[in-house]
């Protein structure tokens, strides 16, 4: 009998190839993105998860005097924990770098993922070691370990014993070798260099004696005791840090749990963030994307009810009980959900490799068939079974024989409602994610357009790795010997940047309580004009405006921002000029003031900056090209850059691809969105086919008396899209205000961002109306055009 059903099912289907299409692929698109999502949330929520301590592992984060969260650490604060609290086991530094070069005799290699640790660090976290072990291998100075991967790059092979040059500053030996990590870690340790060695490069970092000073990719981790709680440890530190108010500015301290630093957006990640809300944005998407495929199914298979009316009449003159029909449709159901789910599978496996261009996600790269997937498309064919199929098995099984038998069938009182309810939430599901998708859009256009205050275009930037005055102008100069370079400008960083970025506290009356914290910004001569920032008042700096020292105190003039001088309560810029400002233990004396620009992304309010002129800490150069002759240009900077620094690896990069990656997640966001709304009006019109489908079959006798009536085709067509056409309107209606609550919040992140004005609304609606229409015109021209005799000729 159960074969029989499924027969019978495979015949049904087959013979309904129209409505067995258009189901089959609502269904497959909605459970392959469902089945995608699923790996991708699964995957986010599993960071650091997977280490047999990481409920006792935290990361210590701070709060400074101005409320502004902060994940760096002062190594002060790591010796307080391991020395000063029982509750703690153990209590590690650790500190991520900038790629750098690595050179293997004369070969140079590119490393990213660089990081500095000790070994309590790597005995926290679960690690297989393959050559080597904490206590030994991270010790000393001028150890490194490496993982597997680096070590066949750099070694081919067996790495115990061999030396490298790190970042041509200091040689390195090879002391362990440990096992990839997996993708989902925020600890994407590639090379590990000892504590030890680290000390030896910057000395500060060997003082434990104060609480001053901290790097933001200095970062410390502890391991607790089991049964310890964080609250008496993170009161003492806010104590001990409110005892020395003169060596820092952090008032409180907070050990935040390991699984949930990959959502914490706000500071300095060593991998990449995600935050909890768009998580549960794409559950929720997930989970309309297939409610939305269900309802196309209920929606066409119960316009099948009615020309299959006979077929279940005869079945229930031949003996078949309702529990039998009841069997049998559920099986035509699952029969489909079945091969809808091994299709979505197929696509999901397509659609993950794309998930890190769509979404800032590292997905791609891990396994995502496992036992939890199985489980997953096995809960999911039989919810999606259960949910689509039985509102028709329930019809369908319902029918009186003799009715059905002269053609008379009829559904019950509610369902075209019912119906029209399930088309209206689809196409306010769409509709939602299609003025998301446009204000999205609109923003990232915003944001790439804003004059950000300072010429951004055709600038290449490379790192300077030896900063001596004389090779600093040789290069400058043998730049400008070429027609495709137009100027040079050297500096700690560009206007804008993710790294490189300098802060202390600025002391001056006029300050709200006296003090503020000050951007710091090291410049050459040529910095306002390359970039091309208007001096508002006074001078530039000059190569004299050097550090100088008088009665035992340093003093060196220099430039101020907007910002930084409204802070100190000037409205008239020239006022400014002459004043003297303290900074670092310095006397600062203000020879000038530029005009705003923005130094961080556009959710950041405009800050304060402070300029100098400091030649030992010119760490990048920029070069103004011409953009008609971008390849020779940059063929012309690496030969003289290679020359000058054979030892260092060259990496030219565009200012305006770096501001660009401020906005990636944002941008990838917004391709993701883009994505899903095409599924959402797609899916929700295959809906809309279904339910024009029945009404034109319910209405197949009075469309033909119409026409015999004469009536047209057009007026026929307008008859049958009126009704759909008040649908999307409600739809509309209810969607408009979820879509503006949505990117209300979105948009709350940005100081600086777009309206939200009715025109995107009103496009939304034009092209949701569009859609539907190109669907209801497909049925309803095609009923209009029936002929009359057909449509009226009797049972």
């Amino acid at each position: 009998m159960i074969g029989n059903y499924f027969k019978t099912a495979y015949r049904s289907l087959q013979k309904n190839r129209l409505y067995t299409f258009i189901n089959l692929t609502g269904l497959t698109l909605g459970l392959g993105v469902a089945i995608t999502l699923f790996w991708i949330v699964r995957f986010e929520f599993s960071f650091d998860r997977f280490h047999a301590k990481a409920d006792r592992i935290y990361r210590v984060k701070s709060a400074d005097k101005f409320g502004e969260q902060q994940s760096h650490v002062h190594q002060t604060v790591i010796k307080i924990l391991k020395t000063q609290f029982p509750g703690v086991e153990t209590a590690a530094n650790f500190y991520g770098m900038n790629p750098a070069a690595v050179q293997i005799g004369t070969e140079l290699f590119n490393q990213n993922n660089i990081f500095f640790t000790e070994p309590a660090m790597l005995e926290m976290l679960d690690i297989r070691w393959i050559a080597g072990n904490p206590k030994q291998s991270l010790s000393a100075p001028g150890q490194v370990v490496l993982d597997e991967k680096t070590a066949r790059k750099l070694f081919k092979g067996n790495a115990i014993g061999k030396r490298l040059r790190y970042d041509n500053s200091i040689d390195l030996t090879v002391t362990g070798v440990i096992s990839n990590l997996p993708l989902n870690t925020e600890f994407p340790m590639e090379m590990i260099i000892s504590w030890e060695t680290m000390k030896k490069m910057q000395p500060d970092l060997a003082q434990e004696d104060k609480l001053g000073g901290g790097d933001s990719m200095h970062q410390g981790y502890v391991l607790l005791k089991p049964g310890a709680s964080t609250a008496p440890i993170n009161a003492e530190l806010t104590r001990i840090a409110k005892s020395q108010p003169d060596e820092t500015s952090v008032t409180s301290f907070e050990l935040q749990p390991l699984p949930q630093m990959h959502f914490d957006t706000s500071k300095d990640p060593f991998n990449y963030s995600m935050p909890k809300w768009m998580l549960y944005m794409l559950t929720s998407i997930g989970i309309f994307l297939i409610f939305i495929a269900c309802i196309n199914f209920v929606n066409l298979a119960t316009v099948q009810a009615i020309q299959r009316g006979r077929e279940v009449a005869v079945r229930k003159v031949l003996g078949s009980g309702r529990k039998q029909l009841v069997f049998q449709f559920f099986g035509e159901t699952g029969l489909l959900v079945v091969l809808a789910t091994l299709f979505g599978a197929l696509l999901a496996g397509r659609l993950v490799s794309y998930s890190s261009e769509l979404l800032n996600t590292h997905i791609d790269g891990s396994a995502v068939w496992n036992i939890d997937t199985y489980l997953f498309l096995g809960a999911l064919a039989i919810v999606v079974t259960l949910f689509a199929g039985f509102y028709p098995a329930l019809v369908l099984s319902g029918f009186q024989p003799v009715r059905a038998l002269q053609n008379r069938v009829v559904l019950p009182g509610s369902s075209i409602s019912l119906r029209s309810s399930l088309v209206v939430m689809q196409f306010v599901i769409a509709q939602v994610l299609v003025i998301c998708t446009l204000l999205a859009m609109k923003q990232m256009r915003y944001i790439y357009e804003k004059d950000l205050g300072f010429e951004k275009s055709g600038i290449v930037t490379v790192n300077m790795p030896d900063r001596r005055a004389v090779l600093r102008e040789r290069f400058r100069q043998q730049l400008k010997q070429h027609p495709e370079i137009r100027e040079v400008a050297f500096c700690l960083t560009t206007p804008a940047s993710k790294r490189n970025h300098w802060w202390g506290m600025m002391k001056y009356p006029g300050l709200p309580n006296g003090e503020e914290t000050f951007r710091l910004q090291h410049i050459d001569t040529n910095y306002f004009h390359f970039f091309r920032i208007p001096l508002l008042a006074g001078r530039m700096l000059s190569a004299n405006d050097t550090i100088r020292e008088s009665k035992g105190t340093r003093y060196t003039d220099v430039v101020v921002n907007e910002k930084a001088a409204r802070d100190l309560g000037f409205r008239n810029m020239e006022k400014l000029l002459g004043e003297q400002l303290e900074f670092w233990g310095m006397k600062l004396n203000v020879v000038g003031v530029v005009k705003d620009y923005h130094s961080e992304d556009l959710k950041t309010k405009l800050m304060p900056h402070v300029y100098v002129y400091a030649g030992w800490n010119f760490q990048l150069a920029s070069i103004r090209i011409d953009n008609s002759k971008k390849a020779e240009a940059i063929k012309h900077i690496g030969e003289h850059w290679k020359a000058m620094f054979p030892n260092n690896y060259y990496e030219p990069k565009f200012l305006e691809d770096d501001i660009k990656s401020f906005y990636d997640s944002e941008r990838k966001l917004s391709n993701f969105l883009q994505i899903f709304a095409v599924l959402g009006v797609l899916i929700g019109s295959l809906g809309l086919f279904g339910l024009v489908s029945f009404v034109v079959t319910q209405r197949t006798k009075e469309i033909g008396i119409r026409k015999v009536l004469g009536a047209t085709v057009y007026g026929i067509v307008e008859l049958i899209s009126r009704d759909f056409l008040k649908l999307m309107l409600i739809a509309f209606v209810i969607a408009a205000p979820i879509a503006w609550y949505a990117m209300q919040s979105f948009l709350k992140e940005y100081t600086y961002k777009i309206d939200i004005e009715a025109w995107v609304f009103v496009l939304a609606a034009g092209l949701s109306v569009g859609v539907g229409l190109l669907t209801i015109s497909f049925q309803s021209i095609k009923a209009a055009l029936t002929n009359p005799v057909k449509s009226l000729r009797s049972e």
